[in-house]
């Protein structure tokens, strides 16, 4: 069934870098949301407790989601500019699938930011005061969406609405 009478790979591996980065926002909003309520005031001394042990067991899994999702994206935008790019350039289309594909691999730049509040905070280097390397996590986090993912989720809609006719 791969003649496109059904299914069209072509336009599932068009689509693919859009549906990664959907994800990964969706992804980034839940982890903005989630632990954005742990920093309210009247849970700081339970969170202050149970924080540490919490985000190391959230940062396990989240990393392999997060790497994935990133990896995904990486790896169909390359599969996309790669595939029939005279069609991409005519469309006009190529340029935003190379924009999503920066923006996506500029979410990667913030990673040494990011590292030492996420250390901080599995260590309990703070002794106790973790929820303040979470709000630095937060907030750096909350620029990284603004400047990386959402706009390669935007750019990549774009090349999708520029290459698939509905």
């Amino acid at each position: 069934m791969a003649s496109g009478l059904f299914f069209d790979p072509l336009k599932l591996l068009r689509v693919a870098p859009l549906l990664t980065t959907t994800s990964a926002l969706l992804y980034a909003w839940d982890e903005h949301w989630y632990l954005s309520g742990f920093l309210r005031s009247e849970h700081k001394a339970e969170t202050e407790t149970v924080l540490p042990s919490y985000f190391r067991r959230f940062f396990e899994q989240g990393i392999f989601i997060v790497a994935g999702l990133n990896t995904l994206t990486v790896s169909t935008s390359v599969a996309n500019l790669l595939t029939d790019r005279p069609v991409l350039d005519r469309l006009r289309s190529s340029q935003w699938y190379w924009a999503g594909l920066g923006f996506t691999a500029c979410h990667f730049l913030f990673v040494p930011l990011i590292a030492y509040p996420i250390r901080d905070i599995i260590e309990n280097r703070s002794q106790g005061k973790s929820t303040k390397d979470l709000q630095r996590w937060i907030d750096i986090h909350r620029i990284r969406v603004f400047v990386a993912d959402l706009p390669a989720w935007m750019s990549f809609l774009v090349a999708v609405l520029s290459t698939i006719h509905l």
